[in-house]
């Protein structure tokens, strides 16, 4: 199975097993192969390709989802003649595994849900989840003690805040997405470029901490956290105890194109 995540800024593509793993398991599904493209480049359909032939397997369900409808259509219009079947595109939250307790499921990101069906699989019984999913926005989301997804907060993502001081202020560089989820910087930075990398980073993982905070005195019982997303492998070392799973939103796929 490919499973295809049309993000604001990237589009993550993963090959799993189809039924590979059950949820009954506890155990999230292993991709195969993964990669990640910036959503205005070119999909690399030769390279899935060849994915297929390297296992010896045939590829017997696709399936899409994501925020991004401009680059979904991409993905749909330029879609390989490969023997492939037709994409199956997740875009009705309401044909999602889960219970959704929020004012408006038709308004809340595809991603954020499939992020929550993940995460289910993983959560211990009786017990609530957090999930950081540090992107282009980050989202800090909240499942319950049930498994219903109750929402959360959005907050923009290291690159959007680069881009607004870079664009809003006269003389602040852009700072690339490189230099900002490379190391984690010193807090004291010695000329601008460092004192902007300083502050994007745990700025935002402050933010980060302190939803959480607040989220966890809403809830019954001690949460899971776990963090996805482009950034997720520096800031999940920051939240002790925090799960890391950087395609969260893929595997959550996988498993709606499995039930």
């Amino acid at each position: 199975m490919v499973a295809i995540d049309v993000g604001n800024s990237r589009i993550k593509l993963g090959l799993f097993e189809k039924n590979g793993r059950a949820r009954s398991e506890r155990r999230l599904p292993e991709y195969l192969r993964s990669m990640a493209v910036e959503v205005d480049a070119a999909v690399p359909w030769h390279e899935l390709a060849r994915w297929t032939k390297k296992i010896d397997g045939e590829v017997v369900a696709v399936i899409l989802g994501g925020v991004n409808p401009r680059g979904r259509d991409k993905v749909l219009d330029g879609w390989p003649a490969t023997g492939w079947p037709n994409p199956q595109v997740i875009d009705n939250p309401f044909v999602l595994p889960i219970e959704l307790l929020v004012d408006s499921p038709r308004t809340v990101g595809v991603d954020r849900l499939l992020n929550a069906v993940a995460a289910n699989v993983i959560r211990p019984p009786e017990s609530p989840m957090i999930i950081v999913d540090s992107g282009t926005a980050t989202t800090v989301d909240v499942i319950s003690t049930t498994g219903a997804f109750e929402g959360g907060a959005i907050l923009p993502g290291f690159q959007l805040c680069s881009q607004a001081l870079h664009q809003y202020t006269a003389l602040l560089p852009r700072i690339s997405n490189d230099e900002i989820v490379g190391e984690p910087p010193a807090a004291l930075g010695k000329n601008t470029r460092d004192a902007l990398r300083s502050g994007l980073f745990w700025g935002q993982l402050g933010a980060i901490r302190e939803l959480i905070r607040h989220l966890r005195e809403t809830l019954p019982a001690e949460a899971t956290i776990v963090v996805t997303g482009g950034a997720g492998r520096l800031i999940a070392p920051q939240l002790p105890g925090a799960l890391h799973h950087p395609y969260l939103a893929l595997q959550g796929l996988v498993i709606v194109g499995n039930d």
